[in-house]
């Protein structure tokens, strides 16, 4: 088990207040489901079946075989499976008083069923950390077409009951979940925000997270929105991918959390990801950035996607103490 930097701080019990309409949630799945019916309409009904919906679909068998034949495929697989506690204190001087010492644990890109067993390394790590809040950036599963399976909601709930914070857990939705697994989130012990907005209040000060829909694949002006009326001295962004970076940013922001690129999964033996996923801000793929004062982390994710393979780079799941500067 490897754990960077341990911190560990108690603390009283907070008030959350989420902002949440059945319009709004019914006008965010009906907008999801056209889009996603305009995505997959792009393909056939047999390349839905057998998950090829990119150029690297086709790739993938050839690369696995490689790994096989070169003995490589083991050390990978391991390599995928050894995911690690990262830890990160961040100064800001606009942080409220109140939150000086205040824990978010991150998780994102399970991808639950490319890696069968993962969820119970999740579980052991989530129950030896300590935190206030427990966020999750999307990627639930590997299979982006279709209904969810059990292979994927069972872990998923034993992981969120494991995630259970003073101040709760709180969800958005990646490019490979489905509208089909909203009504699945719903009945596990999590707030979904889709384009919204929740505060958390010690005493007199608050801190807003807004979390919006995923940017890659089914970007709305409802996600950006979401940025723009967000209020309050200090925001936090909870997005799928750094593809909503400028918008934040301009939007006051002071912290932004995403995931989505796997840190490159596998990548050059300098960490340099071979491909990024991304549409704008592959400098921002990995890690902690800045951009116009708002600090930003994009995790490598927990699970993988296509190969269950990972070459000089590591899953994590990250616990970020916030302190107050000065």
């Amino acid at each position: 088990m490897n754990i960077v930097q341990e911190n560990e701080t108690n603390y009283s019990a907070s008030v959350v207040s989420i902002e949440e309409t059945e319009d709004q949630q019914q006008r965010w799945l009906e907008n999801r489901r056209k889009l996603e019916n305009i995505h997959f309409s792009k393909f056939s009904e047999k390349q839905l079946r057998q998950g090829k919906t990119s150029r690297i679909d086709y790739i993938l068998p050839y690369f696995i075989f490689g790994l096989k034949a070169s003995f490589m495929y083991q050390q990978g697989l391991q390599n995928a499976r050894s995911i690690v506690i990262r830890e990160h204190e961040l100064y800001f001087e606009d942080l409220p008083k109140a939150f000086d010492g205040y824990q978010i644990v991150h998780l994102t890109d399970l991808h639950l069923d490319s890696l069968p067993g993962i969820e119970d390394t999740i579980c052991e790590y989530l129950d030896i950390l300590r935190f206030d809040v427990a966020v999750f950036t999307g990627d639930y599963r590997w299979h982006a077409y279709g209904e969810y399976q059990d292979n994927v909601l069972n872990p998923l709930y034993r992981i969120f009951r494991m995630a259970q914070a003073t101040d709760g857990v709180f969800v958005t939705l990646g490019n490979h979940d489905t509208h089909h697994i909203f009504r699945h989130l719903a009945e596990m012990p999590v707030q979904i925000l889709n384009n919204q907005r929740v505060q958390i209040k010690r005493n007199r000060d608050i801190i807003t997270l807004v979390g919006t829909d995923d940017p890659h694949n089914y970007l709305t002006n409802d996600a950006v929105h979401a940025l723009q009326q967000a209020e309050g001295e200090f925001k936090i962004a909870l997005v799928h991918s750094p593809e909503l970076y400028q918008e934040a940013a301009q939007a006051g922001f002071q912290f932004y959390i995403c995931g989505h690129t796997h840190a490159g999964q596998v990548c050059l033996p300098n960490g340099s990801p071979i491909i990024y996923n991304v549409s704008q801000g592959k400098h921002l793929a990995n890690g902690l950035w800045n951009h116009n004062g708002m600090t930003g982390y994009t995790s490598p994710g927990c699970g993988v996607s296509g190969a269950p393979v990972r070459f000089f780079s590591r899953g994590e799941i990250t616990r970020f103490t916030l302190r107050r500067k000065n």
